[in-house]
């Protein structure tokens, strides 16, 4: 769930990037790209989808900081400001769900650790 959905939000996220001018307002963009593709990588490579890692809640928070850090960098213009905003509440309350799900333990049948 949590590869598909970062991957999801940096397609959505990340593609704005392209139609950025500045420099500073295609970090952000691309780095929720990057972590994106970088957790579908993790989860088809090897064991990522069988396992209980951390890693899975650590992309989120990396995706999380990329939101702010776009906050930081784009607080001067009005125009490329907006999509964060709404980005850091989708990322906080999406960070909230993998940390739960990581944390809960195994339910039912799922009992690999």
């Amino acid at each position: 769930m949590v590869a598909a959905f970062l991957l999801s939000a940096g397609l959505a996220f990340g593609t704005v990037g392209f139609a950025e001018n500045d420099i500073a307002d295609k970090i952000d963009d691309f780095g929720l790209l990057i972590v994106g593709l970088t957790a579908v990588v993790w989860y088809l490579a090897g064991r990522g989808r069988f396992s209980r890692s951390l890693v899975a809640p650590a992309l989120v928070v990396v995706a999380f900081a990329f939101q702010v850090l776009g906050v930081l960098l784009e607080r001067d213009d009005p125009t490329a400001f907006g999509d964060n905003v709404g980005g850091i509440l989708f990322f906080v309350t999406f960070t909230a769900v993998a940390l739960w799900q990581r944390l809960r333990g195994p339910t039912g049948a799922d009992t690999t650790v």
